[in-house]
């Protein structure tokens, strides 16, 4: 660990477009870690890359990082999460018998938009299961379609070591909630039509940039051994781009 940093980093991935389109979100992310004594990094480069929407595995692989490079507890948010005023410091969230906590979504699964992981060996275990198994189906990505949420409810949905967060830490569906982060994913918060169509340009262009449909259950295989694929150059540029935090890449 750099003498620089705290014990905490908060960061975000917001490519392809998210890095504008959800500007103020990322500056509510920001305030916070500020406010907090975080330290706070949000990947928006490069701008572009060809992951398209399925960037969104990136985070699995930067959590690990940041936990190699030494911090005692990393937070990822969701480009498109806001992070309210009131949002009380992490170690309200006290549990020594858990290293991964996650609040669940409007469907009523883990929604990984938030991800708090706690610094130990069964956390870099869990995340090194996980990325092994990125190619493999699941049962839980047939209701989503895309990204590494069915993987991450699929392997937490049993795992001693997972703490369920109260909705409040990651509210994607009621609008009147006194929440400390509120999520705008696909789901009820997201009402914007701008949105709406922004998220269907994202998907078109990243069934071009994979060679594959995003939803379709008999070609998840395929499209994630293109993931994997191309992985290891994303974050060899990230590496590059980002080398304070994650330098253990």
């Amino acid at each position: 660990m750099q003498s620089s940093q705290t014990d905490t980093l908060i960061f975000s991935v917001a490519l392809n477009g998210y890095q504008w389109r959800y500007r103020r979100y990322l500056n509510s992310q920001r305030h916070y870690a500020r406010r907090m004594g975080y330290d706070y990094v949000v990947v928006t480069r490069p701008w572009l890359n060809r992951l398209g929407a399925e960037c969104c595995w990136l985070k699995l692989f930067l959590l690990k990082a940041a936990l190699q490079v030494g911090y005692k507890q990393v937070m990822f948010v969701d480009a498109d999460a806001c992070i309210q005023p009131a949002c009380p410091a992490l170690d309200k969230l006290d549990d020594a018998d858990k290293f991964l906590f996650l609040a669940r979504g409007y469907s009523g699964a883990f929604n990984s938009g938030v991800m708090l992981m706690r610094n130990c060996p069964q956390a870099i275990e869990w995340l090194d299961t996980l990325i092994a198994a990125m190619t493999e189906p699941v049962p839980e990505s047939r209701g989503i379609g895309w990204g590494e949420n069915g993987h991450v409810i699929h392997y937490a949905q049993d795992c001693e070591g997972v703490g369920e967060l109260e909705r409040r830490w990651n509210n994607t569906c009621e609008p009147h909630l006194d929440d400390y982060i509120r999520h705008f994913n696909y789901g009820p918060l997201k009402c914007s039509i701008v949105d709406k169509c922004f998220h269907t340009l994202i998907f078109k262009c990243s069934r071009l940039l994979l060679g594959h449909s995003l939803s379709r259950p008999d070609e998840q295989a395929d499209k994630l051994a293109v993931v994997q694929l191309r992985i290891p150059a994303a974050l060899s540029q990230i590496q590059t781009l980002y080398p304070g935090y994650f330098s253990s890449l």
